[in-house]
């Protein structure tokens, strides 16, 4: 969707997108909440509250903010360990 601010900010929670495929290969479900584990170049960032969005029309990746990616010295490409 889309949508036309005069004022303001949206912050998306963090997410991963899957496939049903994906999920099941992962043993997760659509709306679970876990936490992933990234080490980037220069430090280790642990996610909580990463909520679990399958459909099969997402490809797998993992959303974060800038200022998120920014504390892991996230690059694109970058791999994460789902915890929980």
């Amino acid at each position: 969707g889309e949508v036309d601010l005069d004022q303001g900010v949206i912050a998306a929670k963090r997410h991963i997108h899957m496939t049903p495929a994906d999920a099941e290969k992962y043993e997760l479900r659509d709306r679970q909440i876990v936490s992933v584990k990234v080490d980037g170049e220069e430090r280790s960032t642990i996610y909580g509250d990463v909520v679990v969005r399958v459909s099969d029309k997402f490809a797998l990746a993992m959303h974060i903010d800038t200022d998120e990616g920014n504390a892991a010295c996230a690059k694109p490409g970058l791999m994460g360990e789902i915890l929980d």
